[in-house]
């Protein structure tokens, strides 16, 4: 809940923020799927979360962009970015995951469980 407030406060100074974490992980760059073509610099990277908070002129406006040009996006902020506008950071919690696999549900489970028996203590 505070991570949901922060987001919402930048946005609401900034036009648009986001949710993230730093990268821990090593990430690889591979031009065919196959060999590694270098390695990126993780402390330049960060893995973005959800809530992405934007004022909706903003949004309207960068989607307006996005189907003129015909642009690919892959999440709400990114129509921000292709205007060319800051999109702030917000500090988020590596406990924020996305649930995309049966896997994610079983780690998302022991999070509840977890802040449950922190709440009940």
């Amino acid at each position: 809940p505070d991570a949901v407030q922060r987001v919402l406060d930048d946005a609401r100074a900034h036009g648009a923020a986001v949710l993230g974490v730093p990268v821990k992980a090593t990430v690889k760059e591979s031009a065919d799927g196959e060999f590694v073509l270098k390695t990126l610099d993780r402390s330049r990277l960060w893995e973005i979360q959800t809530p992405q908070v934007v004022r909706p002129q903003l949004l309207r406006d960068g989607f307006e962009n996005v189907a003129r040009g015909n642009l690919q996006v892959t999440d709400d902020v990114s129509v921000v970015e292709l205007l060319g506008k800051p999109v702030k950071l917000t500090l988020g919690e590596y406990t924020n995951i996305k649930l995309t696999t049966p896997d994610d549900l079983i780690i998302a489970d022991q999070i509840l469980d977890k802040r449950q028996r922190e709440d009940s203590a």
